[in-house]
């Protein structure tokens, strides 16, 4: 996979993540095992905004040739998706959300590890 496709597909997760914890938090929230109250369908509509968000600047810098950028986005992935991924660990262990915990906790640690991939090879994986 070369670095275009990663963000293509990084940013397509969480735009879509991000549409359904903005657009419809309590199918969101009920699919982790959240309680659907108001005030975390709020929350949750904070929390897709700024996945939409990110998820935007990754699809739309995918084929950006700047070298700077690129890092950038990588080190901006590397921190988001490793705290998601310990969030995610905490969270599970803690008896805060149900078994498709385990789906995102995935996907938080897969994009991690491609961010890091691209951040130490660059030159080989552009």
């Amino acid at each position: 996979m070369k670095l275009p496709a990663f963000l293509g597909l990084a940013g397509a997760i969480g735009i879509l993540f991000g549409l359904e914890f903005l657009l419809i938090p309590e199918l969101a929230l009920s699919q982790y095992g959240v309680p659907t109250e108001p005030h975390n369908q709020m929350q949750a509509r904070y929390f897709g905004s700024a996945l939409l968000a990110f998820g935007l600047v990754l699809w739309l810098a995918r084929k950006t040739p700047d070298a700077i950028a690129r890092r950038a986005l990588l080190l901006a992935s590397i921190v988001g998706n490793g705290v998601g991924l310990l969030l995610g660990l905490w969270s599970h262990s803690a008896g805060l959300q149900g078994l498709l915990a385990w789906l995102s906790v995935g996907l938080y640690a897969a994009l991690l590890l491609g961010a890091l991939y691209f951040l130490l090879r660059p030159s080989r994986r552009d």
